[in-house]
């Protein structure tokens, strides 16, 4: 290859690189703060891309732990940045379900991410959505 074509497949290949800007992936942390630490069992955790997402569970990605002591730090790797909201609840049965009463008010504990505000029902994506940039982030949640 001459010099000439060699300097214009390298021009090509640096404006192709960085013509666009990538993203890198980080690391999600979540902390949480359990109000029953001695129940036992386990922490589902749903982390929810959209507001469609977050209303019906379809496309979150999911995480389990054992709830094991007043605050748990787990992480949902390889996180693309973006706008996302975190669920939990203290699945203190292991059951897979969030128990709830006849009316359905939740039995076992359950949080949000911005610990986000709970009326008569779940927050709203935006109340619980939190931002993922280009560095690690931890986000806090106190189990109600």
């Amino acid at each position: 290859m001459s010099t000439s074509r060699s300097t214009i497949a390298a021009a090509a290949i640096l404006l192709a690189c960085c013509g666009q800007r990538v993203f890198a992936q980080v690391d999600l942390s979540v902390e949480l703060m359990l109000n029953k630490p001695e129940a036992g069992g386990v922490l589902r955790l749903a982390l929810c891309p959209s507001k469609e997402a977050y209303d019906s569970e379809q496309g979150c990605r999911t995480l389990s732990v054992d709830a094991t002591g007043r605050t748990v730090r787990c992480a949902f790797p390889d996180v693309k940045p973006g706008t996302y909201a975190v669920k939990v609840f203290h699945d203190i049965n292991s059951d897979n379900q969030l128990n709830t009463s006849w009316i359905g008010w939740p039995q076992e504990p359950y949080g949000f991410s911005n610990d986000a505000p709970v009326n008569t029902g779940p927050p709203s994506f935006r109340l619980a959505a939190i931002t993922v940039g280009e560095k690690p982030l931890t986000t806090r949640i106190r189990l109600r």
